[in-house]
């Protein structure tokens, strides 16, 4: 079983603490939007995010959340991931346009009594999506590196030229002095 499907198994075996992570970011709403004069609006919260970032705010009030990195820095992940990107959902009620970390969103994360820090760091080791391998060709000009994709079509017999001398794409192994 994949960690994002583990993940997802425990975050069901526990509605109890999604609960509370969803009053939590109630709550961060309801406290930083009052500084500003904003109607408290909580987020929508989706534990559906995958890949190294840890959470993801959108303008529309859905927070996405990584279930893999919360699952393994529980404690961390509401003490910065969860205010960081309500953060993020307050500043775009309150000042649409500003920069994604600018002077508004830090002054939010402050009021919120977070460390003010765009990235995180986590281990991402288990979180990583896959990621594909490339391989080594050559043209008459320089190096490539091409998808798995395109490696199977090119052994199947299909012919790439590069697009800046024309040659064909040759496996590195194959590639003579010249080009065709």
């Amino acid at each position: 079983m994949s960690p994002y499907a583990q993940a997802q198994q425990w975050l069901a075996a526990q509605p109890d603490w999604v609960a509370g992570i969803s009053r939590r970011a109630a709550e961060l709403d309801c406290q930083a939007a009052g500084r500003v004069g904003l109607t408290p609006c909580p987020p929508q919260l989706a534990f559906d995010l995958r890949g190294t970032r840890a959470g993801c705010a959108s303008a529309d009030g859905r927070i996405r959340l990584n279930p893999v990195l919360l699952r393994e820095n529980p404690a961390d992940f509401l003490a910065q991931t969860l205010p960081h990107e309500v953060a993020h959902w307050v500043v775009f009620r309150w000042r649409p346009g500003a920069a994604p970390h600018g002077p508004e969103w830090r002054e939010v994360m402050n009021w919120l009594d977070a460390p003010a820090r765009r990235c995180h760091g986590f281990d991402v080791g288990r979180a990583r999506v896959r990621v594909l391998r490339r391989h080594p060709y050559a043209c008459a000009c320089r190096a490539h590196a091409v998808s798995a994709i395109l490696h199977r079509r090119i052994q199947g017999g299909a012919a790439y030229r590069c697009r800046a001398c024309g040659s064909v794409l040759r496996s590195q192994g194959e590639t003579g002095a010249g080009g065709d």
